[in-house]
Formats: C-alpha cells, sequence, structure tokens
C-alpha cells in the first residue's frame, strides 16, 4: 500500500482529556450538556499549527521555491479534501462523538478537517507546546503527499482513497495531484481565499487583510460577517457559519467585481482603475488563506 494512503496510529496522549476534546462535535455537547467542551477552540488552535508548521517544514525542504510556489504547494496540504483524508488515516471518523442529530455526518468533508485540526491543537498542547513534536506527528502525512506533488511527471492523479474515509465512492475527496502543482500561480485550482490573493501580488497590491465586522445570531448558532480589503480599500464582503466560510464568500465577491468579464456599471473598468489608484492605509494588517 502507498504510504499516501496507510493507515496512521493515534498519539498516545499524557492527557486524555485533550483527545477527547478534540474528537467532541458541538452537536454531542448540546445533547450532553456535562460532557465538557467541544473541539471548536482546538480546532482554531490546530489550523493556525497546521498552517505554520507546513509552512515551516516547506520553507526548509525547498530553499529555491519562491514565495508562490509555496504558497500553491501549502494550499494543497492544507485543503479540507486533504485534512479529511488525514483524518480517516488517523480513524478519527470512527471515534468522532456526535449528537444523535449529527450521526450521519461522521464522514462529512468539513466535520474530519475540523476534526484533525483540533486534534493537532490537542497535540501541541499535550506535547508542552512542542513545534517539533507536531511536525514528527505531521511529517508521515506530509512528507509523502509532498514528495508525490514534487514528481516532475504529469502520470495520472492520485487514486481516490476509497475505504479510508468509508465515504461513497463519488463523494471521496481527491488528494491533489502532481500535475496540479505545475501551475503555481493559476486561478484555476486555488479556492477563492487563494485566487484573491494571487490576483491581487499579481497586480502589485499588498496581500489581501480580512476584518470582522460582527458577530449575529446565538451562541451555538453564529453568523459571520467579514470585508476583505485591498490596497485600504473595501473589495468585499461576505457571511458565513464561522470565520473561515464568510471570509470565502468575501473573497469570491471581490473575485466577481474584478474577474467578471462582463461587469456591472458601478464595477466597471473605471472602478477597477479607481481601485488601483486608491491609496491604502498603512495601519491595516495583512492576513493569509487561514482561519
Amino acid at each position: 500500500m502507498s504510504s499516501l494512503f496507510k493507515p496512521i496510529p493515534q498519539r498516545k496522549f499524557n492527557n486524555d482529556k485533550l483527545r477527547l476534546e478534540a474528537l467532541t462535535h458541538k452537536s454531542y455537547c448540546y445533547e450532553n450538556p456535562m460532557s465538557g467542551h467541544h473541539n471548536e477552540r482546538l480546532e482554531f488552535l490546530g489550523d493556525s499549527i497546521i498552517g505554520f508548521v507546513v509552512a515551516d517544514y516547506l520553507y526548509n525542504k525547498y530553499p529555491d521555491y519562491k514565495e508562490g510556489q509555496l504558497t500553491m504547494l501549502r494550499a494543497k496540504i492544507v485543503c479540507k479534501q486533504t485534512l479529511a483524508n488525514f483524518a480517516g488515516r488517523l480513524g478519527l471518523d470512527r471515534d468522532l462523538r456526535l449528537g444523535a442529530g449529527s450521526s450521519n455526518s461522521r464522514n462529512n468533508e468539513k466535520i474530519l478537517e475540523d476534526a484533525f485540526e483540533a486534534y493537532i491543537g490537542a497535540v501541541f498542547l499535550d506535547s508542552g507546546k512542542d513545534l517539533k513534536c507536531v511536525l514528527d506527528f505531521l511529517e508521515p502525512f506530509v512528507g509523502p503527499l509532498v514528495e508525490e506533488l514534487n514528481k516532475p511527471i504529469s502520470g495520472t492523479p492520485i487514486n481516490l482513497i476509497q475505504g479510508i474515509s468509508g465515504l461513497p465512492r463519488e463523494k471521496i475527496p481527491l488528494i491533489p495531484g502532481p500535475e496540479d502543482l505545475k501551475l503555481p500561480f493559476s486561478l484555476e485550482h486555488q479556492d477563492p481565499i487563494g485566487k484573491l490573493q494571487t490576483w491581487s501580488l499579481k497586480k502589485g497590491f499588498p496581500i489581501p487583510f480580512y476584518r470582522e465586522v460582527k458577530v449575529e445570531g446565538i451562541a451555538h448558532d453564529p453568523r459571520f460577517t467579514i470585508q476583505v480589503q485591498i490596497n485600504g480599500m473595501v473589495a468585499g464582503e461576505g457571511e458565513g457559519r464561522n470565520k473561515k466560510e464568510a471570509k470565502k464568500q468575501a473573497a469570491s465577491k471581490a473575485l466577481a467585481r474584478f474577474l467578471n468579464p462582463d461587469p456591472e456599471p458601478d464595477l466597471s473598468q473605471k472602478h477597477l482603475q479607481n481601485f488601483e489608484n486608491f491609496g491604502g492605509s498603512d495601519e491595516l494588517m495583512c492576513s493569509g488563506p487561514s482561519n
């Protein structure tokens, strides 16, 4: 069996409560209020840890790669489909604690992605916040995939990972194939956040800045509104059940404004020219594709 598909044993935790929290979906807590914390805080932590560790790994492994190549490669590794596959190889799908109403979502790609991020957050805390320990744990996942993505041959894309996640064949996520890496600046293979960042950098603008505008709704069902700004100008606004979803929608709306071949009158070439001439604020901080 290829090392890309082999099951990987879970970590032996010093504090098993961290492992249990990482595997607890919020639906379980709503139905079992005394069960402890759900995994969203660990997911938040793990998302950032994975992004940093993978970036550091790629930076050191490929000293000759340009920023765009490293960004594209990292995006292939930390995307939803790949992290959901990692979760399946760990067997997290079997161990998830879900509410009765979500019991059929055990193989849901988003739930698996979130569980893997939470699990890595738990590994980080359980190791005493040792990033080297996290890298050692992630290397069996990341290393073989990076090697495959960097093969200079076109070949056939990596096969569907059937049997690992238990998903129906038509819904099994693809691990990105090596042919996808040949166009590191192509917009075709990126999610909206990556597309917008590529567009912005090509135009000579800074990396898009994402700002949380408001949070509405109730505690267990919030709605986030996030603006994306480029060069100090609001380019789009999105809503979602979490910040990542809202950021993607904001990026999609910004792309629609500037990539639409037949824009609305207020989004004409004149508007784009005004956008390009707009002076940005030096106080804005950049935000990449995570969260």
